[in-house]
């Protein structure tokens, strides 16, 4: 007598509501004008509630929360580090449409492009964070090195 038993387990990954990041990687590149960076990081959202849509212009995603990416930028020299004067700030589009609950995670890039004549730094590191459609912010992460 032969029996055969076969069971599928379909069991994700549990995450956290409050969305969390890490930095992945950078890569440069410089022309006649320009220093850009591509900054990648991975984003995990347990609720899947991430990213602005356009018509996300009234309370709450005004003022502080019209974006959803925050970096601030440290230059390096002499081996110690200072913070630049300004924070970066971009709009991540969402990632899930309304009600879809699955979790996120998601390999995210952001193009950052600094003017050659205002931006002479050649060593740069960011630590950075992000807010979920709910405003729970992420943890701040610190990107590597990124030298120019």
């Amino acid at each position: 007598m032969l029996f055969v038993c076969i069971g599928c387990s379909h069991s994700y990954p549990e995450y956290d509501a409050v969305p969390q990041v890490e930095y992945l990687y950078s890569a440069t590149t410089t022309d006649s004008s320009d220093k850009k960076i591509q900054f990648v990081f991975q984003l995990t959202d347990g609720d899947g509630n991430f990213g602005l849509e356009a018509q996300d212009t009234t309370a709450p995603y005004i003022d502080s929360f019209q974006q959803n990416l925050y970096a601030m930028p440290y230059y390096i020299e002499n081996n110690d580090s200072f913070s630049l004067p300004y924070i970066l700030s971009y709009r991540i589009p969402r990632l899930r449409a309304e009600g879809d609950k699955k979790f996120i995670k998601a390999k995210v890039a952001i193009d950052i492009n600094f003017a050659k004549s205002a931006f002479p730094y050649d060593s740069i590191f960011f630590t950075y964070f992000v807010f979920d459609r709910d405003l729970n912010q992420s943890n701040i992460d610190t990107s590597d090195v990124i030298v120019f």
